[in-house]
């Protein structure tokens, strides 16, 4: 009897995990609608900087990232690009680029 019992709750388990479909995700209040394979521009500025190592930099990389972080908007866009847009790293790096050649960020308006 109690392995009649036993197979009938397995086989419940299993309809019930079947018919979930277990790769819909399932949003609950308070996360993120960003998608954690796009990431954010902070995270693109330290994986780039971190590549740069060797080269000296006008900027300190805490620096660069501070400012990228500013810069980054509550949903995560980056010079009007959302983070799993095309070209969204690449304006990440430009943007550094240009930063560390002026050796300032000339688009912060100064006080």
């Amino acid at each position: 009897m109690k392995g009649i019992a036993l197979a009938a709750m397995v086989a419940g388990i299993a309809a019930a995990s079947i018919s979930a479909d277990a790769s819909t995700p399932v949003a609950r209040q308070g996360d993120s609608l960003i998608q954690p394979s796009c990431p954010v521009a902070p995270a693109v500025a330290n994986a780039y900087l971190r590549a740069q190592a060797g080269r000296r930099l006008s900027m300190s990389r805490g620096e660069v990232i501070s400012e990228i972080t500013k810069q980054t908007g509550a949903e995560g866009e980056f010079a009007g690009l959302k983070p799993c847009d095309s070209g969204y790293p690449n304006a990440v790096r430009f943007w550094i680029d240009e930063v560390i050649k002026a050796g300032t960020d000339n688009s912060t308006p100064q006080t």
